[in-house]
């Protein structure tokens, strides 16, 4: 239940309602959203960003921390960390503070907040619960914290509970990312006077690990620390890959034209959000969509476009629907061949503009494929594969805007490519036996693909 109020007149009265209305209901959320939350909500407006933060981190005597210390203990680590068992209300306290002062305390982190379901839902039950909330350092797997020191505090003990405090200076949170914001929701709901009476007794395991982000030789390490630390729950190279500096930048730029590109599992969840409506996308994207007759956006689903896929119709310009079609899992394998043709690609080819349109050639093609009784032309990934081939003249990008330029030329290449490619089909199987499943996962006979394009040239 979002309740929307077109004022900034905050009322304690109400804010306190839907924060008990949030601890008595379990199955049921409600959120208030003010003028300037609604307009950071549609419209996405960006804060300042601060680079640096401090926080303190609390446990409850020396004896609930493990030190790793390397001077001190003659390890040959190349790092010092603590293992830290702190109450979940330190958690609540530095994520807050984090978000209080405009810090990306996630920046650095694999797996952005994915909603309130699956594991999260159960997390977000069992702190809601005065009793099994004790045992919720046994059910959860801890938080990992990478920073640029950590250091014991002068500070006072702030609560009963806490025996002994550390300075933690820009704490990234690089696991534990479903755990934090899950925290933070139960939590934002109790009253600040009984919040660490009714929590002093759930905590949650906190490793904190002092990188040196400057230092070379610990580069690598800080980029492992996060891939291994997330290497659970489906989270597998594909991820890493997809967050990469590339992909983020494409992402922005498609979504400045009213596309929202899907490089991480979360960006469903973010953008469903971000983009309840979409007059704004609808904005950016009404005359692109237009040009390749497609239809208008009405959700912001209409208009994901998953990072994989991409990059498959990408290979399919540069090295064919057969690559397309049959080395799928290479799309996003760091370093394969399928992999770096798209890099390489996207960075010669430069252009947000050239990379839609080519990827709209393909959704086009496949919406008129489903439109058709039998489900079979035209073959989206070999069409991309000739207009390549032919139309921008063995494969060269330079000339994929010109030829997309229009509504015509682009009707015309779904009309051409639809009989070529049922032609081709048709051929294929009188001449070899095999039958259209079969045949996409087969090498294309360019030769019959000429002689069918050569016969229906003409009539279009």
């Amino acid at each position: 239940m979002q309740l929307y109020v077109t004022n900034n007149n905050h009322n304690v009265d109400a804010d306190n309602y839907v924060k008990e209305f949030n601890l008595k209901n379990h199955n049921c959320r409600a959120q208030i959203f003010y003028l300037d939350d609604i307009q950071e909500k549609y419209y996405g407006e960006r804060k300042e960003i601060r680079k640096n933060l401090t926080v303190t981190i609390g446990s409850i005597n020396k004896g609930t921390v493990l030190n790793i210390n390397n001077s001190a203990y003659k390890l040959a680590n190349v790092i010092d960390a603590k293992y830290i068992f702190t109450p979940v209300t330190e958690i609540y306290k530095i994520y807050t503070k984090a978000m209080k002062e405009g810090y990306p305390i996630f920046d650095k982190n694999i797996r952005e907040y994915l909603g309130n379901r699956g594991v999260n839902k159960n997390i977000y039950n069992t702190l809601m619960d005065p009793i099994d909330r004790k045992n919720f350092f046994y059910y959860n797997n801890g938080i990992t914290i990478i920073c640029d020191k950590v250091k014991n505090s002068d500070l006072s003990f702030p609560a009963q509970n806490i025996g002994v405090t550390y300075d933690v200076i820009n704490p990234q949170i690089v696991n534990g990312c479903q755990t934090v914001n899950s925290i933070y929701e139960v939590l934002k709901n109790v009253n600040p006077n009984e919040l660490l009476e009714q929590y002093k007794d759930t905590y949650v395991m906190l490793k904190i690990l002092e990188i040196d982000a400057n230092d070379e030789t610990q580069k690598q390490l800080y980029k492992n620390i996060v891939k291994y630390n997330n290497s659970q729950n489906a989270i597998d190279e594909k991820t890493f890959a997809a967050n990469a500096n590339t992909f983020q930048r494409l992402q922005e730029e498609f979504e400045e034209k009213g596309f929202l590109l899907l490089i991480k599992q979360s960006d469903k969840n973010k953008f469903s959000n971000k983009y309840k409506s979409v007059t704004t996308l609808k904005s950016k994207n009404h005359s692109r969509l237009e040009k390749f007759g497609l239809p208008e956006t009405n959700k912001a689903s209409d208009v994901f476009i998953p990072l994989e896929k991409l990059l498959q119709v990408i290979n399919a310009f540069v090295d064919g629907g057969y690559t397309a079609y049959t080395k799928k899992s290479n799309m996003l394998k760091f370093n394969s061949a399928q992999y770096n043709n798209a890099v390489t690609f996207i960075l010669y080819a430069n252009s947000n503009d050239l990379l839609l349109d080519l990827y709209l050639l393909y959704k086009k093609a496949d919406v008129v494929k489903n439109e058709k009784a039998d489900n079979r032309a035209p073959i989206p990934y070999y069409l991309i594969d000739c207009f390549a081939k032919y139309e921008c003249k063995e494969r060269s990008y330079k000339y994929i805007l010109q030829e997309l330029s229009t509504k015509e030329k682009i009707d015309r290449l779904i009309r051409l490519y639809t009989a070529v490619t049922k032609a081709y089909t048709n051929t294929y199987n009188k001449t070899t036996g095999v039958d259209y499943n079969k045949m996409i996962k087969q090498a294309i006979n360019y030769e019959m693909l000429d002689n069918q394009r050569d016969n229906l040239l003409d009539l279009f």
